[in-house]
């Protein structure tokens, strides 16, 4: 076949497998469109379906929310009949022109206000106060109130001692003044006596932690800046806002470091202190009208409702902790929402309940507005996986249809183009061989023709000359009749014809000799080969001229691929089984290209590039003759550090 024809079948081949593969993908495509399009309707009606399913939940949700409330508020009109128990998370407020009053009783962290406490009469102190800031005569107004330290009078008493421990601080008797503080502290009388509206045992408290630090007693500062913090929080006093703030932010101070806190309690605090800030709107209102309002405070929402009955408004403040045990809870384990997760928002936003929704779930909301309800509401479904699953079979199996015919497409398309561009390689292979063995048999034969015509032509020239050319004509009829042995010799290969004469053989003897036959024959003197045999052995069972053959053929590869650095190490090793390993440190050999460089006809891209003859068939008879001999052979290589190929036999004799 010439090249022509070659190329010309070649095209055909190629424009019928584009045709085919055209026409196959144009279909599937085709039939691909019209699936996704009856997936989209499908995904639409589903769609459509879901929300309004969720829609109808959602209504069902705030209708279920409105009646727990209305619930709730209906307890507001009959505060009497309501059982007052301690409720974690929860408070009533009743708010009247008197003031204000919670139940149950110290549930509050603080107050809106705080009734005024019971004071001793000022001008008991007149004297010892004259004493004390006007002469600054501590150890008088000491003598004065020492007397009135010991009334009878809880308020007097109490009064008196926290001003004699102030004289006695200034007086310098620090130790006294520590001890009065602390029996006020532990008087039963302390939290009864106000001092400014303050309870006088926390005055001491605070006095004896000042005095504590100033004294440097820090360890011990300590202690009662944590016992006065626990107190604080523990509700031990009724306090306003500022005087709780006040004490809580100097005990961190002492303490140096902001103790755990839970603001549930203190959001709770600042509910009931709105409700009183906003009770002149709240009078303003309707008798029997109710009001809610949902607020943020501190991260943690507080539910506020209230109603006005009368002259006296009535409220209640609910934490998270008790809007989702009484409310929530119930509702959410119910068969009727237990397909849905529901968030509620604040006005501002802010999440008071449930989960921020994820990615472009889809949901139904309801805002403050609308709902009439305290909070904006989100609702999505729970599992919406489960709830798609009866619309998924359909599509599972027009999916698993396009999925099938999609896959036998594209391997149909993919063996057919694997064979061609087989066919198409094997083709270029096999036009690289014919070139590459009409070069490899053009060499020797110029030279041979070259000789010839010489000898021919000048009878005179001298024996020695006459002698150096039949020399080359021999050395080019070896290579010549080697060239056609070979390719004679992988034909029998290929077609499983060439018959081996085993024997037992010395290996070193046998690669000793194939180096000096091979630097005698080529002549190539800068070709250095180095060859490391044991003195005797190792034996093996083979073909000699085989043998002989693939050793020459990777001598001959290592010289073309050594460029300038000719230096070849052949080393034999004993054992089982036997080692031969021919080294060259010329290009190397890609990774891309080991795993097929022992096939037919390839050849190196470094052979291209650089204009190394060969035909392509060395390592593979090399490779046919190492099989046939039971053996193996491998290669290690990097590019631009040289190539190892390593023959192993199985030990003979």
């Amino acid at each position: 076949m010439t090249v022509k024809t070659r190329r010309f079948w070649g095209h055909i081949t190629q424009k019928t497998t584009f045709l085919f593969l055209a026409a196959a993908v144009i279909s599937v495509f085709a039939l691909i469109w019209m699936g996704l399009r009856l997936m989209k309707q499908d995904r639409i009606l589903e769609v459509n379906q879901l929300e309004e399913k969720r829609e109808a939940i959602t209504d069902r949700f705030i209708a279920a929310i409105e009646q727990v409330l209305s619930d709730e508020e209906q307890k507001l009109a009959n505060p009497l009949t309501t059982d007052f128990a301690q409720k974690e998370d929860f408070v009533w407020i009743f708010m009247n022109s008197e003031g204000i009053r919670v139940q149950p009783e110290k549930t509050l962290l603080f107050y809106p206000i705080v009734p005024s406490g019971n004071e001793a009469p000022s001008q008991l102190f007149t004297d010892a106060e004259r004493a004390e800031f006007q002469n600054n005569d501590y150890s008088r107004a000491i003598t004065l109130l020492r007397p009135l330290s010991n009334s009878r009078d809880p308020f007097t008493a109490g009064a008196a001692k926290l001003r004699l421990a102030r004289n006695l601080r200034k007086a310098g008797r620090l130790d006294d003044a520590l001890d009065i503080y602390k029996k006020l502290n532990n008087s039963a009388s302390g939290s009864q006596v106000t001092i400014s509206g303050v309870p006088a045992d926390l005055v001491a408290r605070r006095a004896r932690c000042s005095l504590l630090k100033k004294m440097g007693s820090l360890d011990q500062l300590q202690k009662e800046a944590e016992s006065l913090f626990e107190d604080l929080i523990g509700k031990r006093w009724r306090l306003d806002r500022a005087s709780y703030i006040y004490y809580t932010d100097l005990a961190k101070e002492w303490l140096g470091r902001e103790p755990d806190t839970d603001f549930g309690p203190k959001a709770l605090a600042d509910a009931v202190v709105w409700l009183w800030e906003n009770r002149e709107s709240m009078n303003n209102m309707e008798q029997g009208t109710a009001g809610r309002r949902s607020l943020s405070l501190y991260g943690i929402s507080v539910t506020v409702l209230w109603q006005k009955s009368n002259d006296e408004i009535t409220a209640f403040a609910s934490g998270p902790l008790y809007q989702q045990s009484q409310w929530y809870d119930p509702l959410f384990n119910s068969e009727d929402f237990s397909s849905v997760r529901v968030s509620l928002y604040e006005l501002d936003g802010t999440l008071i309940y449930g989960s921020k929704r994820e990615g472009d779930i889809p949901f139904s909301s309801r805002t403050a507005s609308v709902s009439g309800l305290p909070w904006d509401i989100n609702l999505v479904n729970a599992n919406l996986e489960a709830d798609l699953s009866q619309f998924a079979q359909r599509r599972r199996l027009m999916i698993a249809g396009l999925g099938i015919l999609t896959l036998l497409v594209i391997t149909l398309s993919y063996l057919i183009s694997r064979a061609v561009s087989r066919e198409l390689a094997a083709a270029r292979l096999q036009a690289d061989f014919v070139s590459s063995v009409s070069h490899e048999f053009r060499t020797p034969l110029t030279s041979m023709r070259q000789f010839t015509e010489m000898l021919n032509e000048d009878d005179s020239l001298p024996a020695e000359k006459r002698s150096v050319f039949y020399q080359a004509q021999a050395r080019a009829t070896s290579r010549l009749s080697r060239l056609v042995e070979s390719l004679l010799d992988f034909g029998r290969m290929e077609a499983g014809a060439r018959p081996y004469q085993i024997e037992p053989m010395d290996a070193g003897l046998l690669a000793k000799t194939v180096v000096e036959e091979f630097l005698q024959e080529t002549g190539h003197d800068s070709t250095v080969i180095k060859c490391v045999v044991p003195d005797k052995g190792p034996i093996v069972d083979g073909d000699r001229e085989a043998l002989v053959q693939a050793l020459w053929n990777l001598l001959d590869n290592a010289v073309k691929y050594s460029g300038e650095k000719k230096k070849i190490n052949v080393k034999v090793e004993e054992g089982d089984p036997v080692t031969i390993r021919v080294r060259d440190q010329g290009f190397g050999i890609p990774t891309s290209e080991r795993s097929r460089i022992f096939r037919k006809f390839v050849r190196g891209a470094n052979a291209s590039d650089l204009g190394i003859k060969g035909t392509g068939i060395g390592l593979a008879v090399v490779k046919h003759i190492v099989d046939a001999h039971g053996g193996r052979i491998s290669i290690e290589s990097e590019s631009g550090q040289g190539s190892t190929f390593t023959i192993q036999l199985p030990a003979g004799g």
